[in-house]
């Protein structure tokens, strides 16, 4: 049978350590179930040896990157459905090279080598998949790690995967029936809590999660068929501070002291995060000639939750008074702010999306040497969301009474709070209008749709001898449309409210609980002033809508070779893939017009992956490949404003289009300016260069360093740049002047352009070690550590670094485990330096922010019962602690003194999301 025109061996050969193929090219990677492996002596017997859990996990996983021609890392479920993280993010984050960010504490986006989650991309079973946000960055949080038998991540490119980043691909994979020779049901309940306690009273600290999995096979062992589902509610508490300390927020005492002068926001994070999920796979083989695969996949989520806090307006313009601040600097250990009237804000916050994806795959082999496969993936989302704001305070527009608040400043970003008005009682808050500003809340209710086709046909030749092992061509169509509708609306107050109205009894249930902020406040249940008459409901005029669509089509050759270069054995591939690409954006533009506008580019993008053996387990890796991510969807929007100047061309009549051209010399005069969103952008572009060294001692023991180094282009920039703009001209209504003045298409565009350039370029090492293989005396013992360097730059027009989403110069992880007779435990740790994050705004937009760097410590302790003949036999019990140190997401901004020069940083955002204890009951029957 061929796999992509990889020839598989037999299913379930005797000394199979792990996956039963990892192609040279990208293909699927199926994991085998480690227990029911067998090593064949040197007699020729066959002795079974029971390999589960951790060592398993580990073996299988070096033992597919030892296979691999690409240079991937792989990760492989201990045992099928028992991958000991919160996320599939988390267990990614320990791999070299890999790290993630946070996201409401969960662990949700990904950076590779340096680059973030906008440059990787990620697959489903070997294909491109839909994403739940509102660009392409995957939310890792979106496939439950019960349901992943194995992932790989490639940081080499080959003309044969579905997709690859310039950082990378993550392919994530759902296990196949036939892998294993008998029928196994798994059964699996998880009860977690998060020891931040309840910090909202209407949402509980703890939850669940259910697991079960059916995985059976015909007797002829030619159809095999699984299923899994998983069903949890998980608890997320933590208290939120964001103190604004960039330079533009901020003052200073007469004696240089730095305190904030801008609206503080502060409170505590509540949610839920429900999801339902199925996996499934049918797997039918009648002979080594012809295989059928059809997976599919189903989620439903939804993630609710609630922030309760103040928004403390201390700025001169808000009214408040600063009192003086205490501390020696550079920035104050406090400050003192009379007249300060706190707007009690109450955001019920949320999404509900589902996500479908099904895949099927076929392969026939017509002859000895031909082979054919088709395959064809489908996935979509439809994802709702809401951010619902209710203000309150002690009355409108500072009429009610006021403050006095002493903030204290401690160096790590806790900052607490110390006040005079008692806000958790309800005599002292009112739904109100607190600035004047006409609004008692605001409403943003999101839509994305999201749809993907991926359609393969390929052909392969064996060869029958020589160094080219196959030779594949193949045609790979990609079609996506992705729409987003953000649908806003203000809250205005009715005519009851007055300077405010009290809050309904029937709706308070109870007060945060804010523990060192020190900041509590009423807690009410909003949910029904949108239909009771409570609020009005006013539809605002700027929401943002966009749909871009994106039509793919790649022609790829491949060489894959295997054999020996005089006697040095080699394997890998050569390739050649064309990319043609057809883009288009529907947007507004001007005065609401529908503004569609399209463009169609090329990339020629060869790849090389060559595998030296020159020793025996002693390997040298060669790779080179250019590479391409498309750019941030909603920088590709065509949503637009276009304008023209009347130096250059003007209106004679009076209907406010032009007509007549005064002058027109570009690029310092010409008529029409655009700005917006760019439906132009080409993708950023990478030429990689990769190299690595790899010794295995054993199945679990390795030393592997690699060094890596990429050239990067067409980096997107927000610039002015004279384009083409025709069609946005035409949209717009404008187009008249061009029928006798043509040239005047020529404008000039202000939004993201494909622009800069720069590098990166690091190192990794990584060690493994079974220390069982050192002396029988710490059998069962084990050990990882992984680091990661990179030097990376990108320059703008003036040759000034830019900074690059989601770099961290340095990354590490590491683990010691052991795991005997039945017992085992694992503490591991990861750490990435600072790092620019993405981070929500109170409009629900993402900007960057540089966080601080970040540890973090996971540890496990169970117990798997080995009584033959018994129910206990193969029951588990397994205890985990996610987060042991409590560590926090920290931004912080560079603080300056009076001259502007640079005297050090201090936090800005701080969250702390406690630590969460899983305790996991699982059994095999």
């Amino acid at each position: 049978m061929k796999t992509n025109g990889i020839t598989m061996s037999a299913r379930l050969l005797s000394g199979a350590a792990t996956f039963l193929a990892l192609t040279a090219t990208g293909a699927p990677v199926l994991a085998q179930d480690a227990e029911e492996q067998a090593v064949t002596t040197a007699e020729g017997e066959d002795n079974a040896i029971i390999v589960t859990g951790i060592r398993s996990s580990i073996q299988t996983s070096l033992d597919a990157k030892r296979n691999a021609t690409s240079i991937v890392e792989v990760i492989a479920a201990e045992d099928i459905g028992l991958l000991p993280d919160l996320s599939i993010a988390d267990t990614l984050a320990r791999l070299p090279g890999v790290t993630a960010q946070r996201v409401r504490g969960r662990s949700q986006q990904i950076s590779i080598r340096g680059l973030g989650p906008d440059f990787s991309l990620a697959l489903l079973n070997g294909r491109e998949v839909v994403s739940a946000g509102n660009n392409r960055g995957i939310e890792f949080d979106q496939f439950p790690s019960e349901l992943i038998g194995s992932g790989v991540v490639y940081k080499t490119g080959d003309a044969q995967l579905a997709a690859i980043g310039i950082a990378g691909a993550v392919d994530l994979r759902t296990i196949k029936p036939l892998d294993y020779k008998d029928r196994q049901i798994t059964a699996q309940a998880t009860y977690t809590i998060n020891d931040n306690g309840s910090l909202n009273p209407d949402f509980s600290d703890d939850g669940y999660r259910f697991f079960a999995s059916y995985i059976d096979q015909n007797e002829a062992g030619t159809l095999g068929w699984s299923l899994g589902a998983t069903i949890q509610s998980i608890p997320t508490q933590f208290i939120s501070r964001e103190l604004k300390t960039n330079q533009f927020q901020v003052a200073r005492t007469a004696d240089g002291v730095i305190y904030p002068a801008d609206n503080p926001r502060q409170g505590v994070v509540s949610r839920n995060f429900e999801r339902t999920s199925i996996a499934g796979t049918l797997q039918f083989e009648p002979s080594d000639s012809f295989s059928l695969n059809i997976d599919g996949f189903y989620t439903d989520t939804q993630d609710s939750g609630i922030f309760r806090g103040t928004e403390t307006p201390i700025a001169s313009w808000s009214g408040a008074q600063f009192e003086g601040a205490t501390g020696s600097g550079p920035f104050a250990d406090s400050a003192t702010y009379s007249a300060v009237v706190p707007i009690l804000r109450t955001d019920t916050e949320g999404s509900k999306s589902e996500i479908f994806a099904i895949g099927g795959n076929m392969e026939w082999k017509a002859t000895d040497n031909l082979g054919f496969v088709l395959d064809y993936g489908y996935s979509t989302l439809d994802r709702n969301d809401i951010d619902y704001e209710s203000y309150a305070g002690t009355g409108r527009a500072r009429s009610g009474a006021q403050d006095t608040l002493t903030f204290n400043f401690a160096p790590d970003g806790q900052y607490s709070i110390d006040g005079l008005l008692d806000y958790t009682d309800p005599a002292n808050v009112l739904l109100t209008d607190p600035g004047g500003w006409g609004q008692v809340g605001f409403i943003k209710q999101p839509i994305i749709e999201d749809e993907l086709h991926q359609l393969r046909a390929e052909a392969y030749w064996e060869f029958d001898g020589g160094i080219i092992d196959s030779i594949v061509v193949g045609w790979l169509y990609t079609d996506r449309s992705k729409n987003f509708d953000s649908n806003e609306s203000f809250l205005r107050p009715t005519a009851a409210f007055g300077d405010g109205l009290a809050v309904p009894t029937g709706s308070i249930v109870g007060a945060t609980n804010t523990k060192s902020l020190n900041n509590d406040i009423l807690a009410y249940d909003p949910s029904r002033f949108l239909t009771d008459g409570t609020y009005l409901v006013e539809k605002a005029t700027f929401d943002t809508q966009w749909i871009v669509e994106e039509q793919v089509h790649n022609f790829y050759i491949q060489a894959n070779i295997d054999g020996d270069l005089g006697p040095v054995p080699v394997r890998g591939n050569i390739g050649l893939r064309y990319a043609d690409t057809s883009q288009e954006s529907t947007g507004t533009i001007g005065g609401g017009l529908t503004n569609t506008v399209g463009t169609s580019y090329d990339n020629w993008l060869p790849s090389m992956n060559l595998s030296f053996e020159i020793m025996p387990d002693t390997f040298i890796r060669l790779a080179a490949a250019k590479t391409i991510t498309r750019s941030r969807l909603d920088q590709m929007t065509a949503n637009q404003n276009i304008n023209f100047n009347p130096l250059s061309c003007t209106d004679t009549d009076g209907d406010q289009f032009p007509d007549t051209v005064i002058g027109f010399n570009p690029p310092q005069l010409v008529c029409f300016n655009l700005s917006g969103g760019n439906p132009f952008l080409q993708p950023y572009s990478s030429t990689a260069y990769d190299i690595s060294f790899e010794k295995y001692f054993s199945p679990g023991s390795a030393i592997i360093v690699a060094a890596f180094h990429k050239d990067l282009s067409d980096w997107i920039i927000d610039f002015n740049e004279l384009i083409d703009l025709t069609q946005p001209i035409v949209n717009s209504g404008f187009g008249g002047i061009l029928n006798t003045a043509p040239e005047l298409a020529t404008g000039v565009f202000s939004g993201p352009v494909n622009f800069a350039d720069g590098s990166i370029t690091g190192i990794e090492g990584t060690v493994r070690v079974n220390f069982g293989d050192l002396t029988s005396a710490l059998d069962g013992f084990g050990g990882f550590y992984s680091i990661t360097y990179a030097d990376a730059e990108v320059q703008n027009q003036n040759f000034n670094p830019l900074p690059i989403p989601g770099y961290s110069d340095l990354t590490w992880s590491g683990d010691i485990f052991y795991e005997k007779n039945g017992f085992r435990a694992k503490l591991a740790a990861r750490y990435r330096s600072g790092f620019l994050s993405e981070v929500q705004n109170f409009d629900g937009s993402l900007s960057g922010a540089n966080a601080q760097p970040e540890t973090i410590l996971d540890a496990q302790i169970g117990y798997t019962f080995d009584r033959p003949g018994s129910f206990l036999n193969g029951l588990g019990v397994l205890v985990e602690v996610f987060n042991l140190t409590n560590a926090p997401f920290v931004t912080e901004n560079d603080l300056f003194d009076a001259g502007g020069n640079n005297i050090g940083a201090f936090p800005s955002r701080h969250e702390l999301y406690g630590r969460t204890f899983n305790f996991t009951i699982r059994k095999n029957f």
